[in-house]
């Protein structure tokens, strides 16, 4: 009888995508950040995206970045989108290599590989998601129609439609899928985020707290708009 089991599930990681090479600026903006809600970036798995550096990736001291995270609690646990000399590093730093992730133009797919979620039917919860429990939607969109309570989280590949007020975290298109949206009956969440784009509460607009609410990416820019 075997001692151990290999199954090929890909659990959903957050992408920490640098904008910089600068280090001194990074850890003090990401010290800034993770001092709003420390619990929640506590040990998250976290993939090191360096594709939006470009060229100024050669510049870019791997090694600091990698303990610069680890220091703050993160948990880096691969790279992708960096050149030959990083993934040489990687394993060194106890970090997998992954490939580059690639946004899909739409939705609507023929079912090949490069579809950014399947074609099955979304997962649909009608019991309110309580502190302390996660549901991931792996490969579809998750349909809430209850309450999402303080300190719980809905993770979808696709889209999430929450028919009920948002009061926990919701992340959607978490394995990069940039045209994902969130949709909620009542903002009032912890953290929002599409494709490691994020915003935590206090950077929700106000006039927007509590009202029936869209989020989507625009560009590189996570955009919050009425319903």
């Amino acid at each position: 009888m075997p001692s151990f089991e290999i199954k090929g599930k890909v659990a959903p990681c957050t992408l920490f995508r640098p904008l910089t090479v600068d280090l001194a600026k990074l850890s003090g903006d990401v010290e800034e950040r993770l001092g709003q809600t420390p619990e929640f970036f506590r040990n998250m798995a976290v993939i090191v995206d360096l594709s939006a550096l470009g060229e100024m990736r050669n510049g870019l001291d791997l090694s600091g970045l990698v303990r610069m995270l680890r220091e703050q609690g993160m948990m880096p646990v691969g790279i992708q989108g960096g050149n030959e000399f990083h993934e040489r590093l990687a394993p060194n730093l106890h970090l997998g290599v992954f490939p580059e992730s690639r946004p899909a133009p739409s939705r609507v797919s023929s079912g090949g590989p490069n579809a950014p979620f399947s074609d099955a039917a979304a997962m649909i919860v009608d019991k309110p998601v309580r502190s302390g429990q996660q549901i991931y939607a792996k490969g579809r969109d998750l349909v809430v129609l209850a309450p999402v309570g303080q300190g719980s989280e809905v993770i979808a590949d696709g889209n999430i439609h929450i028919y009920a007020p948002l009061r926990g975290r919701a992340l959607a298109g978490v394995m990069g899928f940039e045209g994902a949206r969130i949709f909620c009956k009542e903002l009032r969440a912890e953290l929002i985020s599409v494709a490691g784009l994020y915003r935590v509460s206090e950077d929700l607009p106000e006039n927007l707290h509590g009202v029936s609410a869209q989020i989507r990416l625009s560009g590189r820019q996570l955009l919050i708009e009425s319903l």
